[in-house]
């Protein structure tokens, strides 16, 4: 046995759209686990959350990177009755589903599991790789030779997940075992990251021989590009020092509130410094960006008073103009007086004309849920474009 070890930094944002977290991850001495959830009714989350306890559970009853592979197919199959379960319960949970990308060290070797689009790196001798391979519609069409690497980073389905765990579909897990050696880096990320930056920012940020620094320059160019997305970032690197220190739970794993709507899932334990809740904080104060402004018009009219407090109940979805996707807005669109709420991963472009049209001029909804459930009816026209292009209304897939 070589003795090499994990030393880690990790750290997971909701970024400037979303209005909660979905994304989970885990570091410690010999795993690294990265899961983006998706899906369902403010439940992403939960299925992130499951999926990495599902994985440090299976990990820690491993030895040897050939047996930990199978412990990780396993917990591919336990997340997705984590997540079946939760969904039997509440039927407005289902369509919640994640990602997974997993690097778990063992001796000299590395064991890797993947599905979806987070990703995994390694970093070495100054020189960037990518070890995962995206199970997205593009990725198929770049695979295919139908388009490029480059027309793919703006293909208006980039977004289209072929594989992920959602508890109802068996889903194929890539695994494989590589060597190692000490001064490897790793990085772990969701699309939040790899999404928005390209190679070149992400290998100049790895760069940096201090890995929280590493770590904070990838989160702030991820927040310079827009940040529309949750953003998870696990840098660790391979040494052969001895030492101890907590394992790090971030994201939705370390929500207390996400871990007591999972009775039936055990989450590993932490250090208490180590879980983050600078999203949470963010998320309430997202919240509350009515207070100062009701503190202030406590002098004012009324009326006034009235027109905020009924504002704060209109919501409404339309176009987000700077990217031309789907989005939820709070307010009414005459006169400007909205806000940006959530923005989805749905280009209008890709929508039947007759929903295109409407989604465009606008459309009102009674609460936010209201708004989110007509968000997910039209994704779900959207693919239906993709897989039956031949619908009437739909438009010509990008090639």
């Amino acid at each position: 046995m070589t003795g090499l070890n994990l030393r880690f930094a990790a750290r997971s944002e909701i970024g400037k759209v979303r209005r909660n977290n979905e994304d989970a991850g885990y570091a410690a001495t010999d795993l690294l686990v990265v899961a983006d959830g998706m899906g369902g009714h403010e439940a992403g989350e939960l299925a992130s959350a499951a999926t990495v306890a599902a994985v440090v559970a299976a990990a820690s009853n491993s030895v040897g990177a050939d047996e930990v592979l199978n412990q990780l197919a396993e917990a591919v199959i336990t997340s997705g009755e984590y997540i079946a379960d939760v969904v039997s319960g509440d039927r407005d949970l289902a369509g919640m589903g994640t990602t997974m990308t997993v690097v778990a060290l063992r001796e000299d070797r590395i064991a890797m599991a993947h599905v979806g689009d987070s990703r995994a790196y390694v970093y070495r001798d100054g020189a960037l790789q990518q070890m995962t391979k995206d199970h997205t519609f593009v990725q198929t069409l770049v695979d295919s030779g139908e388009i490029t690497l480059e027309q793919a980073a703006v293909h208006p389905r980039r977004n289209l997940m072929m594989r992920a765990i959602d508890g109802i579909h068996a889903v194929e897990v890539d695994l494989s075992v590589r060597e190692t050696r000490e001064g490897d880096r790793y990085l772990l990320c969701s699309d939040g990251l790899c999404g928005v930056i390209d190679a070149n920012t992400i290998s100049e940020c790895l760069s940096q021989e201090d890995l929280t620094q590493a770590v904070t320059l990838l989160i702030d160019a991820a927040m310079a590009a827009g940040a529309p997305d949750n953003i998870t970032v696990v840098v660790a690197d391979v040494v052969s020092d001895a030492f101890e220190v907590d394992a790090v739970l971030i994201g939705s794993a370390a929500d207390s509130a996400n871990q007591s709507r999972l009775p039936a899932v055990e989450f590993p334990e932490e250090g208490e410094a180590s879980i983050q809740i600078i999203e949470r904080v963010l998320l309430e104060a997202k919240k509350s960006w009515l207070v100062p402004v009701l503190s202030t018009i406590g002098v004012i009219a009324l009326g006034f008073v009235v027109t905020i407090w009924w504002l704060a109940n209109q919501w409404f979805v339309g176009v987000y103009e700077k990217t031309s996707v789907v989005a939820i807005f709070q307010g009414v669109p005459a006169g400007g007086m909205y806000r940006l709420v959530e923005i989805s991963d749905i280009d209008a472009a890709s929508l039947p004309e007759f929903e295109r049209d409407q989604v465009y001029q606008t459309f009102e909804s009674g609460d936010l849920e209201g708004a989110e459930a007509a968000v997910n009816r039209l994704k779900l026209s959207a693919n239906l474009c993709v897989l039956t292009p031949s619908t009437p209304g739909c438009p010509e897939l990008a090639q």
